[in-house]
């Protein structure tokens, strides 16, 4: 099957979704609704970005962003980094609400660097979370499931070994393949302007 049938098809099999993205430091300021699917314990959903971000050469502004339901973790890999190679991935963990096809997704403060090219990641902000614990802005419940879903992330795409491989055990993850290959964007986009 070619590879314009096969995004077709996944299309076909991907159920819609509502998508609204913020900050648990700021749970009250929303973006969204943002035009998102589904297929199992994948979602996807997209925005564009303002015109002060420059997209490098074959892409546009719209990006893709992929979160992995179960282990609670979003990522993507945005147009706009210039001092680094394209195929590298910027993940977050984040906190997931759901209700009915509507999903919230709060950023967790712990982030990093994900490059395809066989470079170590780049582990970002553990200070912030610990400063959001500290601060009591994250409750120690929600900080002690977050490190619990971001190890189980790490275990299961990045090194499921003691000793990790030359490659990542599964990354870019799988499970992403079907939505990855849907031609965008999903609706017309709407644009984060910050």
């Amino acid at each position: 099957m070619d590879e314009m049938n096969t995004g077709a098809n996944n299309i076909l099999t991907a159920q819609p979704v509502e998508v609204w993205r913020g900050s648990h430091s700021d749970p009250d300021n929303l973006f969204g609704p943002l035009p998102g699917l589904q297929i199992g314990g994948v979602v996807a959903y997209e925005f564009e970005l303002s015109e002060r971000f420059v997209p490098t050469p074959g892409r546009t502004r719209v990006e893709r962003t992929f979160v992995l339901l179960d282990v609670g973790v979003s990522f993507a890999n945005p147009f706009w980094f210039t001092s680094i190679e394209a195929d590298t991935w910027y993940i977050d963990l984040i906190a997931v609400k759901q209700n009915n096809q509507c999903y919230t997704f709060f950023d967790l403060y712990i982030d990093t660097f994900v490059p395809t090219d066989g470079q170590h990641y780049r582990q970002l902000d553990l200070d912030e979370f610990a400063d959001a614990i500290t601060s009591g802005a994250l409750a120690l419940p929600e900080a002690v499931d977050g490190l619990r879903r971001w190890q189980q992330f790490l275990d299961r795409y990045l090194h499921a070994d003691r000793w990790p491989p030359a490659t990542w055990t599964d990354f870019p993850p799988v499970s992403i393949q079907q939505l990855r290959e849907i031609e965008g964007p999903f609706a017309p986009p709407v644009r984060y302007e910050e």
